[in-house]
C-alpha cells in the first residue's frame, strides 16, 4: 500500500530532483495499485495539463505493468490512438511514469512526472521513487 506519507516524500523528492535536472515547472502523481490518485501535485507554474498527464503516464504504466518510456517505443500511433480512447485518456505512453514495488516485490501502486523531456521525467520519478525505499518496474 502507497501512504499517504510515501506518496508526499516521492513528489517532495521528485521536484528536488527536477531541480537538479531544470525541470521547475511540473507535476506529479501518485497511485495505488488500483489507479486510484494518492497524491497529486503541480507546480506553481505549470500549465492546466500537467496532471491530467502525469496521471496517464502513471495509469499506462500501472495497466501494462512497464514503464510508460519503455511503451513509448512499443506502441505505434494507431495503437497508441486505440489504447487511450478505449482508456478515456488515461494511457499516455511518454517518459515519466512508472510501476512501484515494495520490498516484496509486490505491486503497491505507479507514479509519474510530466513537465520535462520524456528520459528526464523518467529519471526524476525513478530516483524519487528509489530514495522512498521502494522499487521500479
Amino acid at each position: 500500500m502507497i501512504t499517504l506519507e510515501t506518496a508526499t516524500k516521492i513528489a517532495q523528492t521528485a521536484f528536488s530532483e527536477g531541480a537538479k535536472e531544470g525541470v521547475i515547472n511540473m507535476s506529479v502523481v501518485v497511485t495505488d495499485a488500483g489507479g486510484h490518485i494518492r497524491l497529486a501535485m503541480r507546480a506553481d507554474g505549470q500549465g492546466i495539463f500537467g496532471i491530467d498527464t502525469a496521471k496517464g503516464k502513471a495509469m499506462a504504466a500501472l495497466g501494462f505493468n512497464r514503464s510508460s518510456l519503455l511503451l513509448s517505443k512499443i506502441f505505434d500511433a494507431a495503437a497508441i490512438a486505440a489504447i487511450s480512447g478505449a482508456t478515456g485518456g488515461n494511457f499516455v505512453p511518454l517518459g515519466g511514469g512508472v510501476v512501484i514495488r515494495n520490498a516484496e516485490n509486490v505491486i503497491v501502486g505507479a507514479a509519474a512526472v510530466s513537465g520535462g523531456l520524456p528520459e528526464v521525467d523518467e529519471k526524476i520519478i525513478v530516483a524519487a521513487v528509489q530514495a522512498a525505499g521502494l522499487s521500479v518496474m
